[in-house]
Formats: structure tokens, sequence, C-alpha cells
């Protein structure tokens, strides 16, 4: 929680404690509705500050008997069932303020979805008691995907690096020379994997900054002609037809490298997913104000489960054969940062068994693309 928010409730709750004490003005708890402040308490600009806190206040008068909660507050401890254990914790912790000092507690509300409360409480000069309860949901979110990433990050790593480690010690006692040439191919092998997946790291890792010195207008056409050229040498490998259909003229504004980087790994992972034989289909359809370019597959799918998380860095839908194929688990992610960047859209639609059909949908004309301050809030 926020000490600085933390530190403001407190200041302005202990003058509304005052204000009520002094007015003799208390809010009954009930079990389905809060009342409202009383007049005199809540037309005080004190009170009304108290209500544009971002977080929510809950003063308690006269051992807990009396509460009286801001607009924030009373939207989570309020009628909806779900956040009924914001409202019994909130109340116990302030009956347990009044015997044995300050508390604190993390909550955890069920869903869907899951929200995470941080509530303190503290014992006012005058012998009241306030608590400040935060809405953290974001912020473990966020906290998780940071934890997961760099637990990712670890394992991929030191998968090449052990197979290294591993085909380096049987080489230095094998005298075949063939068995010497197999092994030093996998090493190389290896160590391109290694090199994919910190080469894709600091390509989002650019590209997460937002708007580059590069911006101009760009050619759809142009751009998915480049991006298919570079993935038909990979179809080929793979016995899998990309075919290329275009609206001619459509333009966006942006930065050409990344939009060619952002649409190959599309194609890319459409061929890569694609049994030998299959069809991927790239094409563009224009309205007034976007453009639309679609990648399809008739490959293996995606379970509605996995499509809510395949933007993640390392998420991978087949491990397997994802390994099997060189994936390196960033290029969806990079894809979706590009998008954002543009001031687009991506979406998915698939079945398992049936393929999946991604759709970038991006504003044909220019858009304000997002502060490095605001892009890295999204960022992980």
């Amino acid at each position: 929680m926020s000490v600085g928010w933390f530190v403001a409730g407190i200041a302005v709750a202990s003058i509304v404690a005052y204000l009520i004490s002094r007015k003799k003005s208390v809010i009954a708890v009930q079990t389905t509705q809060v009342a409202p402040l009383n007049n005199s308490v809540k037309d005080h600009p004190l009170a009304s500050a108290m209500d544009a806190l971002p977080i929510g206040v809950v003063v308690a008068v006269a051992s807990a008997e009396h509460l009286v909660r801001n607009t924030i507050a009373s939207a989570m401890t309020g009628v909806r069932h779900v956040d009924v254990l914001v409202d019994q914790a909130v109340e116990a912790l302030l009956t347990e303020t009044f015997i044995s000092g300050n508390q604190e507690r993390a909550l955890e509300v069920a869903g869907p979805p899951t929200r995470h409360f941080s509530i303190r409480t503290e014992l006012l000069a005058g012998g009241d008691a306030v608590a400040v309860i935060e809405d953290v949901t974001q912020k473990v979110l966020i906290d998780t995907v940071r934890t997961d990433f760099v637990a990712n990050l670890s394992h991929e790593l030191k998968t090449p690096i052990g197979g290294i480690a591993a085909l380096g010690d049987t080489m230095t006692n094998e005298t075949d020379p063939l068995v010497i040439q197999q092994l030093a191919e996998r090493i190389v092998k290896e160590s391109f994997r290694m090199s994919g997946i910190v080469d894709d790291l600091l390509s989002l890792s650019r590209i997460e900054f937002g708007k580059s010195d590069d911006w101009q207008p760009v050619e759809v056409g142009s751009v998915l002609r480049e991006a298919v050229g570079q993935c038909q040498h990979l179809a080929q490998r793979h016995h899998v037809e990309i075919k290329l259909e275009l609206e001619n003229g459509a333009m966006v504004f942006g930065d050409r490298s990344q939009l060619v980087s952002a649409l190959s790994n599309l194609i890319e992972n459409a061929v890569k997913y694609s049994e030998p034989g299959k069809l991927v289909r790239v094409e563009t359809k224009e309205d007034v104000e976007t453009v639309m370019i679609s990648v399809s597959d008739q490959g293996i799918g995606i379970a509605p489960a996995d499509q809510e998380r395949i933007f993640e860095r390392f998420f991978r839908v087949d491990r397997a054969r994802s390994r099997s194929t060189g994936g390196t688990g960033l290029g969806l992610s990079i894809v979706r940062h590009v998008v954002d960047n543009h001031g687009g859209k991506i979406s998915v639609q698939s079945e398992e068994g049936t393929g999946a059909t991604f759709t970038v949908t991006l504003p044909t004309t220019p858009q304000e693309i997002q502060t490095n301050e605001e892009h890295h809030e999204h960022a992980v």
C-alpha cells in the first residue's frame, strides 16, 4: 500500500472522526446497505476530501459500533455478495484495533475475477479508529507475471546452457570424428536457440519503449510482402503454402521495421504450427478508418483457456512442439506490443484441431502514441 495515500487517509479520517463525534452524526451498519453520511458531516469540505481519496477509508466511532465510509470503501464493502468478506474483514480488524492496536491484513476475495485487497487500521488520538483499504489486484497480477517471467527466463536460458555444457563434456572424451561433428552441430543449434531468446528479449525491450524516431506513412501491402518473403524459406522446409491476398493501397502511420517484425512473427507461427501440405492465408481488409490484417492457419488450434495467455512472454500452447521448431516463446508478445504501439488491436479466433486466425486491426490515420511512462504501466 502506498505510504503517502495511507497517511493522507489517516489525516483526513482523523478530522472527519472528530466532526462525527462533535456533531453526534453516526452511521448504522446494515447487512445489505450502507447509510449515507449525515448532512452536517457530508457537506463539510473535509468529508468531500475523504471521498476524493483514491483508496477506501472507513472511520469507526465508539468502539466500532458506528462506521462511516467514503465512496470507494462503500463500493468495496457494499451489497455485492462477492465482497462480503471485505466488509467482515474491515469490521473485524477495526474491532481488534480497539483491543490490540494497529492491524494489517492482505485479503483475497474469490471471483471470478479474483480480487486482492490490502487493509491497514490505525487507532486515532481521540479514541476512534480508521481502516484504509486499497484494491491491489492489478499490483498482485503484475507481480505474479513478473515472477513468472523471471522463472521462465531462467528456465529457458538454463536449458540450452545445460545442453551445451553436457555436449561439450561428452565431446572432450570422444574420439570418433563423426560423433564429434554431430555433437558440435548440436552445440551450434543450442547456441542459436539461446541467441534467439536474447535477441527477442532485446527486441521486446526496445518495442516496449513505444514510439521510435522512424515513424512515417507505411504501405501495408509492402510490409506484408516483406514479411511473407522472410517466412518463405521456413514454409518450404515445412511444405506449407503461404497465400497472400491484398486490398492494395492501405496505408498506416508507424515504424516499418516494427510492423514487419510483428507480422513475420504471426506468419512464422502459423507456418510452424501447420502440418505439411496445409495452407497459411494472409489477407487484408480496409474500411474508412482501419485496416484489418488476418493470418489464418490450418494447424492444431488453440484451446479457449490458452487464448487468454498466448500473448504472455514464454507462454506456449505446445511446449514440446515449440522447442522442436525453434520457438523462443516471445513472438506473440512482440506482436502485441507492436500493435499497442501503433494504436491497434489484436484478436484470435480458434478451436482446437481446426486452426487459428489472428487479426490485427490498425488505424489508417496517425494516432497519438503512448508515452514511455504510460506504456511502462502495462509492461512487465
